[in-house]
């Protein structure tokens, strides 16, 4: 991370600490990123590094992952009122919110449960699908991602880059060393907690009314959101616009930088 960037911690309902990194001191445009499963706030230093200049960016770490608190089934497992909490504890008003797969889940619902509270959303391939599974299948989905990390925390941080660069050899390099250690940060009792349901998206998306700008890969890389639901989701949405980054999967951001960078710039240049 950059030098003059700030590190803190915020206490939220229920006693939950949230870790947070910021560029900024609130005299510029604010932006919320929000990370995926398994990912931490400063898995978005390369993003935040090339919009600092423009915009306050806040990383986050979300509960359990990171380091913010460990997760305590005795208490309120709300990511969307975690958030929602610590926008108010460092009186942000009004923020772009930017969220990749999990942390795009968040913030999509944050925009529909408070729609006057940001001014512009960004969606890196959410989980939306209209595709159905069994409750059976959902969790036992999220056992094997428990299981492999579990794994992964038996390796060092630098035997799990050399794997993704053997795996993944497209994934941005810069980002390798926060993505390893983040599989060794996050509690793995989040996998019990977290609740994988068949969503019905369209509901969600009828609610948002800020611009939405949703990105996504190729499926057949591994990317969810499909060209028809991209269509339908602009349709629902009061301001959407949608993206297709070729050569990408899930992870778009990690696997064609340059292009996400650039489709991000654009849409917060009209909207932010």
């Amino acid at each position: 991370m950059q030098n003059d960037w700030i590190q803190g911690t915020v206490t939220v309902d229920d006693g939950i600490e949230l870790f947070y990194t910021r560029t900024g001191k609130g005299d510029k445009p604010c932006l919320v990123l929000a990370h995926g499963l398994s990912d931490s706030g400063l898995c978005w230093h390369q993003l935040a590094s090339d919009l600092e200049a423009d915009y306050d960016i806040l990383m986050y770490d979300a509960y359990g992952h990171g380091k913010s608190s460990r997760v305590d089934p005795d208490k309120r497992f709300d990511l969307v009122a975690d958030l929602y909490d610590l926008m108010e504890a460092l009186k942000i008003e009004k923020p772009g919110l930017v969220g990749h797969s999990m942390g795009a889940a968040t913030v999509a619902a944050f925009a529909a449960r408070y729609p006057d509270k940001l001014s512009a959303l960004v969606l890196e391939d959410p989980p939306w699908t209209d595709l159905t599974f069994e409750e059976e299948g959902l969790r036992e989905t999220l056992h094997q991602w428990k299981q492999q990390n579990l794994a992964a925390k038996k390796k060092t941080t630098k035997e799990l880059q050399k794997l993704k660069q053997r795996e993944s050899p497209n994934w941005e390099e810069a980002i390798l060393p926060e993505w390893a250690q983040a599989k060794h940060d996050i509690d793995p009792e989040f996998f019990d907690l977290l609740a994988i349901r068949n969503g019905n998206w369209q509901s969600l998306a009828e609610k948002i009314i800020v611009p939405t700008l949703i990105i996504t890969g190729d499926n057949e890389l591994g990317a969810i959101v499909t060209p028809k639901l991209g269509v339908e989701a602009v349709q629902l949405l009061n301001q959407g616009e949608f993206g297709h980054i070729s050569g990408a999967g899930h992870c778009v951001r990690y696997e064609q930088y340059q292009p996400y960078i650039t489709m991000v710039k654009v849409f917060l240049k009209r909207n932010m």
